[in-house]
This record gives C-alpha cells, structure tokens and sequence, in this order.
C-alpha cells in the first residue's frame, strides 16, 4: 500500500511536467517561425497560385465559347445591287424594262 502512494504522486508530477514542457515548446515556436513553418508557407502559397491558375483558365474559357458562337451566328447580308441567285436552265431569261 505505501508503493501506491508513492506511484500515484509521481505519475501526476510526469504528466503535470510534460504538459508544460510541451505548452513551453509549443509557445517557442509560435514565437519564432522555424524553416519548416516557412518551407509549408510557401507550398502553400504556390499550391494557391496553382489553383487561382486553375479558375482563372476555368473562368476565361466560357468566354472563349462564347465569342465563337456569336462569331459563327452572323450570316453576311448579301450585297444590294446583286443577286446571289442564278437562273435555271429551264427558266425564261427576264429582261429588263426600259
């Protein structure tokens, strides 16, 4: 019985000192970036380039559709003072009035 009082106590102080060692440690290193905190920063940030890349193809290429079809939609007016139509062999030559 008196090893147990003894195991307890010192089970609680093992826990009780690793927990402030890690809050100690986990408080430097927020104070002061380290080389793997930096090295993440940028992953990330050319990870969000890469993406904002991504959108912004994403988002020109309904435009590029778009002006394709609006490009193949026109249909050009035939001019005025001639006809595109040419004349049957069966039918009769109109001429002109004068």
């Amino acid at each position: 019985m008196d090893l147990l009082w003894l195991v307890i106590p010192a089970a609680i102080a093992i826990f009780v000192l690793r927990t402030i060692v890690m809050a100690r440690s986990l408080k430097a290193a927020a104070a002061n970036p380290t080389l793997a905190d930096a090295r993440a920063f940028r992953a990330a940030k050319r990870s969000l380039k890469a993406h904002r890349d991504r959108l912004n193809e994403a988002v020109a290429q309904p435009k590029g559709h778009l002006d394709a079809a609006k490009r193949l939609a026109t249909v050009p007016k035939p001019h005025a003072g001639r006809s595109t139509r040419t004349s049957h062999p069966d039918e009769p030559a109109i001429e002109p009035r004068a």
